[in-house]
């Protein structure tokens, strides 16, 4: 049995690898453009910042192919000929054949709609070869963490729209390094830009459409919180201001961010306006996507073409609400990839989408989030606190018809595991707040939280 998997992340290796754990003589090809080796791309910032090295964020030893038995081919793919069973390669590359075929590729950054967006200077921080351009751009070459391996090599089997393209550092084209970054987009991508910035010993400016950080996922009072804090350490955050020019000099670089408040000086723009499923090169394939680009599953991740599967951020799945679209966090394309390695495998089992959960760091906070948060729910209360004491820290519980829904939480340590049971137990705010304590994951030296009803 042939099977390949375009994409090696987090979907596409956890695939991999249960596939080999049941078959060991099937071939299973892995085609991966961005690295020779999976890496965990939540960790990219800690590598831009000199706190680890390329080698510390890659989950397994650069011997896994060979010992997996897996083949690596590293090129872009460029479509999928479903009737075939092969995957189209560019650079003029043999078609790979399949029987079986995963595509798990991944998130691409959106590109920024501005005259200017394209100028030496401007990037994104979403790709092993966006944190080669960031470290060329504030550092003048590889951070501390050493460069990335293989990853800045030249790739002929690659297209020019596609998202590992190199970007060409603006502080090559002026002889030095950056020292006026801005971020463009209030999201977790934009804060950890800004924090690579700060720790560079910059004060990057943020520049945000919204009213406040983050709406999807915040309230204005945590939002408010939290840019507190980012001012704090030195960013400047700079709240409705809608962009409309990324300026360029005459050398070709960026030199300033236009707003409708007016123009701000920048010799290096990272736009941080969200990911979109990279699938725009199955365009001409016959494999239905929705209107995100989100390829279409079933639940049991299978596509609208016979033997195909897709998992990850680049597959579009039913949520709760009945809406379709991807899950673009690293935990939902973990599950996903074991639910499509059993399908490779031609075990059909279904993803059980749980609760949500999500975890980060934003600067030095704390943040932990399970359940339905800002989804203005019918009949729905927040019980909030925030604590000023030796620990700072917000503290929000959503509840619906007195059944806790939902936790948000800054500036803590939690633990979500605790919370999820909770949230599936059904338990009411006058059951959780006494227990809260229960779920708190701080070290044992930080105070315990003291609010009215815990």
């Amino acid at each position: 049995m042939r099977i390949v998997i375009i994409g090696n992340g987090v979907a596409g290796m956890e695939a991999a690898i249960a596939v080999r754990e049941a078959e060991a003589s099937w071939q299973i090809t892995v085609i991966s453009e961005e690295s020779d080796h999976f890496f965990s791309r939540t960790a990219l910032m800690w590598v831009c910042c000199g706190q680890m090295s390329h080698r510390d964020i890659e989950p397994f030893e650069r011997d896994a192919y060979a010992r997996f038995g897996f083949r690596r081919v590293r090129a872009r793919a460029v479509g999928v000929d479903t009737r075939g069973h092969r995957v189209l390669l560019a650079g003029g590359l043999s078609p790979v054949p399949y029987d079986r075929l995963l595509i798990a590729s991944g998130s691409a950054p959106r590109r920024g709609p501005w005259p200017g967006s394209d100028a030496h200077g401007v990037g994104h921080f979403v790709t092993m070869q966006d944190l080669s351009w960031y470290e060329n751009e504030i550092h003048g070459g590889a951070s501390r963490g050493g460069p990335p391996p293989r990853a800045t090599a030249h790739l002929s089997a690659t297209t020019a729209d596609s998202p590992y393209q190199f970007r060409e550092p603006g502080a090559e084209l002026h002889g030095r390094v950056a020292s006026k970054p801005a971020v463009i987009g209030g999201g977790l991508i934009g804060i950890e830009a800004a924090e690579v910035a700060v720790a560079a010993g910059l004060r990057p400016a943020f520049f945000i459409r919204e009213e406040w950080f983050w709406p999807i996922a915040l309230e204005p009072r945590e939002a408010q919180w939290i840019g507190k804090r980012m001012g704090e350490h030195g960013v400047e955050v700079h709240l409705n201001h809608e962009v409309e020019s990324l300026e360029v000099d005459p050398i070709g670089a960026v030199s300033a961010v236009k707003t409708n408040h007016g123009p701000y000086e920048a010799d290096c723009v990272v736009i941080a306006i969200g990911v979109v499923p990279n699938t725009g090169w199955l365009a001409n394939s016959d494999i239905e996507r929705d209107e995100r680009g989100g390829i279409v599953v079933d639940e049991a991740l299978q596509t609208s073409a016979e033997d195909v599967l897709a998992a990850g951020d680049c597959a579009s799945v039913r949520w709760f609400d009945g809406s379709r679209r991807p899950e673009q966090l690293w935990y939902t394309a973990r599950d996903q990839g074991r639910i499509a390695g059993r399908g490779l495998l031609g075990n059909r089992s279904s993803y059980a989408r749980g609760t949500w959960y999500n975890s980060a760091k934003l600067m030095d906070i704390e943040y932990t989030t399970a359940g339905l948060v800002n989804f203005d729910l019918e009949r729905e209360t927040n019980w909030f606190f925030e604590e000023t004491g030796k620990v700072r820290s917000t503290t929000r519980v959503v509840s619906q018809d007195d059944r806790v829904v939902g936790f948000n939480m800054l500036g803590r340590r939690w633990d979500h595991t605790v919370l999820i049971k909770w949230i599936e137990e059904r338990r009411s705010l006058s059951w959780v707040l006494p227990r809260l304590h229960q779920a708190a994951f701080d070290t044992e030296l930080v105070p315990p939280l003291q609010a009215p009803g815990v």
